[in-house]
Order: C-alpha cells, then sequence, then structure tokens
C-alpha cells in the first residue's frame, strides 16, 4: 500500500463539502473519483494545499494553473517518485502546433485566444483568493482573457493583438459533423489507462458542455508522440482530426467533469485508477 500525495496550489479547491459539514465531498475534477477508486486498490491518497511538503511514497502535481511556479515543482524533489511533475508550462505557445505569427501565409479563418488555459479563469481566481487574504498575488499582471474571437483571415488581425502577449493567433480549424454538428475528440489517459472518445457539439468552440452524442474511438498515434513530447503522465487532450491526422487543440493536466458527461467520465473512474495504480506501484 502506497500513499499518493496530490499537490494542489494554495488557492485551489480541489474537493469540498455542499451542505452538512457530515455531507460527503464533492469535487469538480476527474481526478477525484479516480482517486476513490484508488482506495479500493488499496492505496491512500492525501492533497496538499500549498508549496508544503508532506509525507508520503509519491507525489502528483494538479495544480490548476497554465504554468506552475518553481516552488510547487520543486517539491517533486522530496518523494521517490513523482507524476505529471515534468507538465509545468501547458500554455498554448507550449502546446500549439496551430499557431501563426503576422508574417505568415494562411488564406483560411484565424482564431484569436488566451496563451492560458481556459482564457486564464483560474489565475484570476488564484488572484482573488490571494486579495481576500491580503498576501501577494501568486500571477501578477495576469489578466483573464476575452472569448475566443474568429477572424475571416489574417489580415483582420489587428496590431494590437499581435502585439499582446496575453494572446496567441491561431488557424482556425474545426471538424464539422455530418449532421452540421461540430466535432471534438477527446483523450483522457491515466499511466498506461486510457478512454478516447468522439463528441458531437452544438457549437464551433466545440465543449463538452455542449455535447449532442457522444462514442469511443481508437486513440491516433501522432497523439501519443504528443503525450511524450510535453511530458504527460495523466490528463486530457482535446483534438480534431483535419485528412486523417490528429491536430492537438488543447493539453489539460487538471481535467474536470462537465455535466453534459458526467456519467461517462464516472464509469470510466475505475479503468483510469488501474491505471494510477499502476503509476504508483512502478510499473505504468
Amino acid at each position: 500500500m502506497a500513499t499518493l500525495v496530490i499537490v494542489t496550489h494554495e488557492y485551489d479547491v480541489f474537493a469540498y463539502r455542499r451542505g452538512a459539514a457530515d455531507a460527503p465531498l464533492i469535487s469538480p475534477y476527474l481526478l477525484f473519483d479516480v482517486l476513490k477508486e484508488l482506495e479500493t486498490l488499496g492505496h491512500r491518497w492525501r492533497v496538499t494545499r500549498g508549496a508544503n511538503p508532506v509525507g508520503g511514497d509519491l507525489a502528483l502535481l494538479h495544480v490548476d494553473a497554465t504554468i506552475v511556479d518553481e516552488q510547487y515543482l520543486s517539491l517533486g524533489s522530496h518523494y521517490p517518485r513523482t507524476i505529471n511533475f515534468g507538465t509545468g508550462d501547458i500554455t498554448k505557445r507550449k502546446v500549439s502546433r496551430l499557431l501563426l505569427s503576422r508574417d505568415d501565409s494562411w488564406d483560411g479563418p484565424v482564431l484569436v485566444k488566451a496563451n492560458l488555459n481556459n482564457s486564464g479563469i483560474m489565475e484570476d481566481l488564484h488572484n482573488r483568493g490571494a486579495l481576500r487574504a491580503g498576501r501577494p498575488l501568486p500571477h501578477p499582471g495576469v489578466r483573464k482573457a476575452d472569448p475566443y474571437t474568429v477572424f475571416e483571415r489574417l489580415d483582420d488581425i489587428d496590431e494590437q493583438i499581435w502585439d499582446d502577449p496575453a494572446l496567441v493567433v491561431e488557424r482556425f480549424m474545426p471538424e464539422m459533423d455530418e449532421s452540421g454538428g461540430y466535432v471534438l475528440r477527446t483523450w483522457v489517459f491515466m499511466g498506461p489507462r486510457e478512454r478516447c472518445t468522439r463528441m458531437v457539439t452544438s457549437t464551433w468552440l466545440s465543449k463538452a458542455a455542449d455535447v449532442i452524442r457522444h462514442e469511443p474511438i481508437e486513440v491516433p498515434e501522432p497523439l501519443r508522440a504528443e503525450r511524450q513530447r510535453l511530458n504527460f503522465d495523466f490528463g486530457k487532450f482535446d483534438f480534431v482530426m483535419h485528412d486523417g491526422v490528429p491536430v492537438l487543440l488543447d493539453a489539460n493536466r487538471t481535467p474536470g467533469i462537465a455535466q453534459a458527461i458526467r456519467p461517462m467520465m464516472k464509469a470510466g473512474a475505475r479503468n483510469l485508477a488501474e491505471g494510477l495504480d499502476a503509476l504508483v506501484r512502478g510499473v505504468g
């Protein structure tokens, strides 16, 4: 039996109780249900908030910020083995292969989005938590970005956007379903275990909350090379397919659970827990 330490940000809320003090813990994160299944496999887990080492056999990085501060990454040295400590930077500039510069040639539509994950929402929440506590901001200078914006062509991009380091410009390459909806593909993995899903959504943003239907699919082999490039032991990759080639859209080390696909995600928790068990035992 091993004890797994879950490293979270000082202002993250990994799990909480709604209502009475003896109410069961609930969590917005996919990992939570996986950890409950891990308990049935004979392991323990504990959550630490902030950059404070606690006793355990290994640690899993679950800091919900796009760029993880070095004080959290350095916690890895306190444990014989770690999970996901190589994923400290998941900015679009690190992850995306769709990035454009002002000098590129691209005739199609373009998408302007935040360099930070989820438009910088978590960084903004962390900063708000620090303000309430009268503490220094953990992400000084970071602001929550506007929603994604699509432009018809590259020439429509204003110089102010190009000069803003908080924003990136990408080729806009949605995948369409024969029904007229938009396709979003997700690959969730934990060590050697995985689940890959094709979802049809109602909007071009292709968020899981807008899922109309979904079905299991095989993992495209080129995505495995992307996982290796980005040093992920556990996470969720969003992608689309174009001409038989997967195009990575997003990489997330702290995936949540959208309400529309919660039953599917919870049903897959045991499979991922067995993958986490392999990582805990050092065989994944």
